[in-house]
Parts: structure tokens; sequence; C-alpha cells
């Protein structure tokens, strides 16, 4: 059985979000089980860019604060970050204010700028893969994510925190070179495998719905939740906002790789029941390419059907503030995007459907807008209908 502790914290008082963790880690035997004196501890936030906490994109202050102390109350010797999609990780610290509660602790900032290639024979994706060096001067690596909607991947939470561990663009570059929800899951999955995280710590306090990861709205949830099982992790958060584990691609790929458990069968909750805490009504993101999971289609056909089906993204002229974050974060060369460009600022013909660029701007100046075709037909809800059956089937006969 998996361990998986959800405690109440309404607030981001400091204080209540401390006693909170403390209590969330006391079924798993405190942060003494996972960090031993002298250890080099990365802890590894979300910091999608430079917002501020009360945009709900970044993991907040108070949990990395959290973090932090009950780490050196262990031993261990602290040092924090990640590496942001577009802009400089000093940006996103200093607004998110993370920065300055490493400042306060004496946290160091880890090195997200170089590369160090680490192998794992049993990669699917990837047999060596260049992850920042922060994760190889670690000796404990602890994921602290933000619960909130994603619109390529349907959720984000602890599997994918450690996409950041993959440095700047070239985290873009990986969106350009699969084009397929399940292959870029199993990357993640791959990742996971290498960074090896020993422990979440997910900010559910105030998540996000909708139009995630950086375009909805903040959701007050009013939980941490706590787990040495990632995966079992994600299926508790799924659980809390009503996401059916099967509908997204990291689990399936976390199945398929036997990497933890998605089985609320298998997962031995402590801490506050989940009845008490779960949203009910919680807006997940506008379903966006989920019939290519089922079809059967020589690649450059499903590349075609996807720009017809999928949703598009679009600029909208009166909030763009022409600062040219999705131009520099879009993984095609010449960009797909540009803010200066008519139409929307899309070229449509060479758009891969990432969502980048949704995804980077800081003031959700870009919609993703449904193909007629879908809105008419309702093509992908069929198709995630029809999906989610398979799994449950298969997930019967295993």
């Amino acid at each position: 059985m998996s361990r998986v502790a959800v405690e109440t914290v309404r607030t981001y008082d400091p204080t209540e979000v401390l006693d909170g963790l403390r209590r969330a880690l006391a079924p798993l035997g405190g942060m003494a089980a996972f960090v031993q004196p002298g250890q080099k501890v990365l802890l590894k936030p979300n910091l999608l860019g430079a917002f501020s906490p009360e945009e709900a994109t970044t993991t907040h202050p108070s949990v990395v604060r959290a973090a932090v102390i009950l780490v050196q109350e262990a031993g261990g010797i602290v040092s924090l970050g990640d590496s942001p999609g577009t802009g400089e990780l000093s940006a996103a610290l200093r607004r998110s204010r993370i920065g300055a509660v490493a400042e306060e602790l004496g946290a160091e900032i880890g090195d997200f700028q170089t590369s160090v290639e680490i192998e794992r024979a049993e990669n699917v994706v990837g047999r060596r893969l260049p992850l920042a060096k922060a994760v190889s001067d670690a000796d404990v690596v602890i994921t602290l994510p933000k619960l909130k909607t994603h619109a390529q991947m349907g959720f984000t939470c602890a599997l994918k925190n450690q996409f950041g561990l993959i440095v700047g663009t070239e985290k873009s570059l990986w969106h350009y070179r699969l084009q397929d929800r399940d292959w870029l899951a199993a990357l993640m999955i791959d990742i996971n495998q290498l960074a090896r995280p020993s422990l979440a710590i997910v900010d559910a306090i105030v998540g996000m719905e909708g139009h995630g990861p950086s375009g909805g709205d903040p959701r007050e949830i009013g939980a941490l939740v706590v787990g040495d099982d990632i995966t079992a992790v994600d299926a508790v958060c799924c659980d809390l906002v009503g996401i059916e584990p099967t509908s997204l691609p990291l689990m399936r790929a976390a199945r398929r790789a036997g990497y933890g458990t998605g089985e609320m069968a298998q997962i031995e909750l402590h801490g506050t029941p989940l009845a008490e805490l779960r949203v009910p009504d919680y807006k997940q993101p506008p379903r966006t390419y989920s019939v290519l999971d089922i079809l059967p289609l020589p690649r450059r056909m499903a590349v075609w059907v996807r720009r017809i089906l999928t949703a598009r993204p679009e600029i909208d002229p009166q909030l763009c503030i022409h600062c040219n974050a999705c131009k520099k974060g879009c993984p095609v060369q010449p960009p797909a995007i540009d803010p200066e460009r008519g139409r929307g600022g899309v070229d449509q013909s060479t758009c891969i459907r990432c969502y980048c660029c949704h995804e980077f701007c800081p003031v959700k100046a870009i919609h993703l807008k449904r193909s007629w075709i879908d809105r008419v037909f309702r093509l992908n809800a069929f198709a995630e209908w029809l999906a989610q059956t398979a799994e449950r089937w298969r997930a019967r006969r295993s």
C-alpha cells in the first residue's frame, strides 16, 4: 500500500502551513524519514514563470518556506529552484517571492543553467537525458508542485513537476520532437525515474481550474497533500477535484511503466477524509486532441487530423502586451506565433498545438478556440469516453 496524507490548511499563513505540513508528514515518519543529517536536498517547486503567488500559477512561498524549515530541522542542506519555460529563474524567484524565502532561511539556489546527462537503460523515450545539474548535485529530491489543470496534459501536479528539470528551452524542443501527449507523458515518467523524487508535497491550498497551467482561475481547495509515491499523490489529487485518472496521459504512462500506483484501493490515506475536501464542480480544461489517442492513423494523417480537430491558440489583441514571451517560447522555428502577425497571431499551418504559448503568457492573452467540427460533433468528448472505457477494461483484466 502506498501512503498519502491529506491535511486541511485553509490559508497561507506561514504558521498554519508549517503546522499543517508537520501533521501531514507525521504518518510517514516525519521529514527525518526522508532526509538524513548532512544530506544535500533539492526542493523543486513549480516556477513556471514570473507570476505572483496570488495568481495560483506557482507553488506558494509559504509552502516552500515550511518545507525548507523541516528539511533544515532534519539536518539537510537545502537548495531549491526550477527551470522556467521562458524568462529567467531569477525573475521567477523574485516575483513568486520564493527567492525571498531562500534568502531568509539561507537556502541555496540550485544550478538550473547547466545540464548533466543521466542514464537509465529501462527508459522508454530517452535512455540518456540531460537534466539540470541541481539534480546530480543532490542526495534527495523533494518535489513541491501546485495542483492545477493543464491545457495539453489535462492535469499538472507531482508527476509533471519534474518536467521542469529539463533546462530552459529544451522543454519546448521535446514538445516539437514528440508532438504526441502519450509520448510526452512517457518522457515525463522517464524523467521521474531518473530524478527519483522521494517525497511530494502538493500545494493544494489554492489550486488552478479551467485554462491552466497559467491562464486559469484560482480555486480554493484547502489542503496539503503529501506522499512518498508520486503517482499515488497525483491519484489522490485527481480524486479531490473530480478528474478521472485514466483520462490523463501521465497516469496511463505511469501505469504502463509500473511507476507507483494510481489505484485508490491501493493507497493508504491519512489525515482529513477526502469527502470533507472534495471540490465537486472543479472546472477542467477543454479537451484538446483526445480523439487522436485512439485513432490508428499514419503520422502525416494524424498531424493533418490534429490541425482540423484540436483547439487552436489565438491572441486576444486587447489583452496582449507584446512581451513576446509566446514567440520566444514557441518550439517551432520560425515561431508559429507572433503578436505582430494579424488574424490571431498564429500560423495555423505550422502550429503543433503544444500550447506552450498559452502556458507562458503572463497576462492570459492567448485563448484556446475549439474547432467548429469538434463543437458540432463532440468528437473529442466521444473519444475521451472510449479511451476511459478501454483503460478501465484493461485495468479489470490485469
